[in-house]
């Protein structure tokens, strides 16, 4: 279009430099690229996510079942050796290596088969005599199957160590046939040890080996039944013998100084049988490190000991696993850390029982309390299927059991999680007789009359369902299902992976942190963009936003190492501080309105000097105050209050209604006070109206108190105490001391934010405002926050995604205990936090690892929906600006 005459008569040349167009050319390539390349960013980081806990949710793995037949047959009760039938031998004990290449039977006989089982290949046959176990009478072999304990028709025991002897050789100590082996591969050698090539092209040779210890005299007959458990150099064993005595033994090895050597002590004594008892026990099994023992009939009924004391054993308590008339138990076997009974029926029922700490439903409900004050409990069941349960045999490695029953069928099983992760079906007909999982709980063998079969398996990762992860559990040994998270406890068979209680320790601290930060921000920038000279405002605006330099892991460092010991010291006063503070500023507010007009003019321009100087006013009250309040309300020690020590509930009532009890006084002065105050002060001077609102102060000061005081006298006489809610036992590293430190960091975010916001309302909405008479701050309150309403919503929010992030102060300051508690004064773990110092040590690919990733994807979900709602929550406000 050719260019028109300008009024001048001349044509103007209305052309782009070439420069300019391309630099905007590469502005927007720069800016497509750049938004585009964010997106993907973010999507690749979100997939990323989702690729790492995919895995959790995947169903176990299990390879082709592979039939063994080492020559030997199975039949044999775990805890004692049936009687021999028809001259079948029978396996009273199976166990695996710990590369799923061999495994090792024991005979009723005392004979031990080493065997293959990918093929069968007998490596290894010993006869009693080779073993010295002629005349066995009972075996107890430990979860992992590396040791076991034998009992012999003359009464003593022996203990043993069971094990593979694994040797890395040189292929040139090897024959030539060993040599010549591909990775993978494996081959028998003369001495019946197995040569494995390993992938990396090593050579690893395995043999079995039995060793046994110096016999034990434990009974004056054969031993029909043992079990035992080993805790450090001591070795407790409870024994059946064949005239029907239950007696549990100590073996106490000391090393002695003087003589540098080992000393042992065998102690022990009867159990003290009940005269109900007429039948000798189908079960005889020992707790976790000695202190219990449990007996059991097939009919269900079962007595616990205590053994804490090995001379005099105590009787605890009764109780029967199968209460149902008609049916019977027919297996029962310790889970991994021997604390959970696995009891299974003819039902085909299988439950889980620990002892819990008595609780006072348990109190009311049983007329008989344990002497050590602990009650068994069935905490899980799987449902029963028709056909009894024969076998069970427990995982070396994790809560994880096999059950094997009178079909045939066998199932993988989590028992925290009440989860059949795999059912399986041996080829053999007939009932299972035993069942033996690997130490790398991989791999499972089950043994019926006809053979052993093989399944090598993956489970995965059983304990990480979506129950687990976010709903209450019933762990081992608590009192109740709950909520936890343990990743790295002592107890390393039982990991407790919820993450509610960091996704509440995450919303804790940002709850706190918001109500500390977000009301100074956002009044901060009111005053600074509508009462604060500009001039001024150029000075302070700068030195606010200079705050958010400060890195995280100096704020985190000041609180964690300065700020929270100091008000650990200082409890009362600081309390106190929190309203004293704010009511030295509003008193200076109200003094300020007794000046006449004239000097208000002049000093207009020092006015937030004035208000400055409130503060030490404020402080000095606090600290004044602080010990007469702790005296007064908290019994003179305010830490021995909230830890329920000492006082009642009415004085963290009175302080917890405060800002109640003044929020009420305020709508009510606004509502009925102000409106007959208006129409009386009409003629009033300003003096005499800056008494008035001065007097009106202190008397809703004073109101706002004693309202506080009778609702908390109120609450405290229908015996309600607030401690055990917001507030509680004191801890150093608390809320507190997190929503101060992460406050302070969020801040400045806030008020530049909200600033800019309200400083880009238009002034013609001011003028307008302040020409029909509204007051500063009515049009500050009416036009212009409801006008940038929306920007102060995006300030709020990135206020909120800031402190929902924070890693380095709450992991310096939060004292990083997962605890669901909503005491200020207690800490906690965030999602953030847990990332921060347990990634770096869980092992890639494991549970852990994946559960920590889940935790990082839970982060960025909740980090989305906020950011999602006040996008939509943003636009909102601004369509309504744009009605203004």
């Amino acid at each position: 279009m050719p260019n028109k005459p300008a009024f001048t008569g001349r044509r103007r040349k209305r052309t782009t430099h070439w420069n300019v167009r391309l630099s905007n050319s590469l502005a927007h390539v720069v800016i497509a690229v750049g938004g585009i390349g964010t997106i993907v960013a973010v999507s690749l980081v979100c997939l990323f996510l989702v690729w790492v806990v995919v895995p959790l949710f995947l169903p176990v793995q299990v390879g082709p079942e592979k039939a063994v037949s080492p020559g030997m047959k199975s039949g044999a009760h775990e805890t004692g050796i049936e009687n021999q039938e028809n001259g079948e031998k029978k396996i009273v004990a199976l166990g695996i290596d710990d590369y799923r290449l061999t495994a090792w039977e024991i005979a009723q006989n005392g004979a031990i088969c080493v065997f293959r089982i990918d093929n069968g290949q007998i490596l290894q046959q010993l006869t009693a005599e080779q073993t010295s176990l002629t005349g066995i009478s009972a075996v107890s072999v430990a979860i992992d199957g590396q040791s076991a304990a034998f009992g012999f028709a003359d009464g003593h025991v022996q203990l043993s160590d069971i094990r593979f002897n694994y040797q890395m050789v040189p292929s040139d100590q090897l024959p030539p046939a060993a040599q010549k082996l591909l990775p993978g591969e494996v081959v028998k050698l003369d001495d019946g040890s197995l040569v494995a090539r390993t992938e990396q092209g090593d050579f690893r040779r395995q043999k079995f080996e039995l060793k046994l210890q110096p016999p034990l005299a434990a009974a004056n007959a054969a031993i029909s039944r043992l079990d035992y458990v080993t805790v450090g150099s001591d070795t407790h064993i409870c024994t059946l013998s064949a005239d029907g005595k239950l007696r549990t033994n100590l073996l106490a090895v000391t090393h002695s100084d003087i003589t540098d050597k080992d000393q042992s002590e065998f102690i022990g004594a009867d159990l003290p049988l009940p005269k109900t008892v007429s039948t000798p026990p189908d079960y005889v099994l020992v707790s976790d490190r000695g202190e219990g023992v449990f007996i059991a009939w097939n009919s269900g009924r079962l007595l616990r000991f205590s053994t804490r004391n090995p001379r005099a054993p105590r009787l605890e308590e009764e109780v029967h696993l199968v209460s149902e008339s008609g049916h019977s138990l027919t297996a029962l076997s310790w889970l991994l850390g021997r604390s959970s009974l696995v009891a299974g029926d003819t039902l085909g029922r299988i439950r889980v029982w620990f002892t819990k700490e008595i609780g006072e439903a348990d109190r009311l409900s049983d007329d008989v309390i344990p002497p050590d004050h602990r009650v068994l409990v069935a905490a899980h069941e799987f449902a029963a299927e028709g056909h009894a349960v024969t076998s069970i045999a427990a995982s070396p490695r994790s809560r994880l059991i096999a059950a094997g029953f009178a079909d045939g069928q066998v199932k993988l099983l989590y028992t925290a999680a009440e989860r059949t992760l795999a059912e399986l079906k041996c080829p053999h007909v007939g009932p299972v007789k035993s069942l033996a999982i690997s130490p790398k709980g991989n791999c499972l063998l089950a043994c019926t009359a006809a053979g052993i079969t093989r399944w090598n398996f993956d489970a995965q990762h059983p304990e990480a369902t979506l129950g687990m992860l976010f709903l209450p559990v019933w762990y081992e040994g608590h009192p109740q299902p709950e909520l936890a998270w343990e990743s790295t406890g002592s107890d390393a068979s039982e990991a407790k992976f919820g993450l509610m209680p960091l996704v509440f320790g995450t919303l804790k601290a940002t709850v706190y942190t918001m109500l500390f930060g977000a009301p100074l921000a956002l009044l901060a920038a009111i005053y600074s963009s509508e009462f604060l000279q500009p001039r001024m405002k150029s000075r302070i605006k700068p030195t606010i936003e200079m705050m958010a330099s400060l890195p995280s892991v100096v704020l985190g460092f000041l609180a964690g190492l300065v700020v929270a010991p100091f008000i650990e010291s200082v409890v009362s006063q600081a309390l106190t501080c929190v309203f004293t503070v704010p009511l030295s500023f509003l008193l200076g507010a109200y003094v300020w309105q007794l000046l006449p007009s004239d000097v208000v003019v002049r000093l207009s321009r020092f006015r937030l000097l004035f208000i400055f100087l409130m503060m030490p006013l404020g402080i000095f009250a606090g600290i004044r105050l602080g010990p007469l309040v702790e005296q007064w309300l908290f019994a003179g020690d305010i830490k021995e209050w909230l830890d329920g020590q000492r006082g009642s509930g009415a004085g963290g009532w009175v302080l917890l209604l405060l800002p109640l009890t003044a929020l009420f006084t305020a709508v009510l002065i606004a509502q009925k006070i102000n409106p007959w105050l208006r129409r009386r002060a009409a003629h009033w001077s300003r003096i005499q109206a800056g008494f008035a609102e001065l007097l009106k102060f202190i008397a809703s000061v004073l109101f706002a108190i004693t309202l506080s005081f009778l609702v908390a006298w109120a609450l405290d006489a229908l015996k309600l105490d607030p401690r055990g809610t917001f507030v509680g036992t004191y801890v150093q590293r608390n809320a507190l001391v997190v929503g101060f430190a992460m406050g302070f960091a969020i801040i400045p975010l806030i008020y530049t934010i909200a600033d800019d916001a309200l400083s880009s309302v238009p002034e013609h909405l001011r003028s307008a405002s302040l020409g029909a008479g509204a007051t500063p701050w009515q049009t500050a309150l009416r036009i212009v926050i409801p006008t940038a309403a929306s920007g102060l919503f995006s300030a709020l929010m990135i206020g909120l995604g800031r402190a929902v992030g924070e890693t380095m102060i709450v992991l310096m300051a939060a004292g990083n205990t997962p605890l669901m508690d909503l005491n200020i004064f207690q800490g906690f773990e965030t999602l953030s936090m847990a990332l921060a110092t347990e990634l770096p040590e869980a092992a890639k690919n494991s549970t852990h690892y994946r559960v920590l990733f889940l935790a990082a994807l839970t982060l960025f979900a909740v980090t989305f929906v906020v950011n999602t709602v006040a996008e939509i929550v943003r636009q909102r406000f601004r369509r309504r600006a744009y009605e203004l």
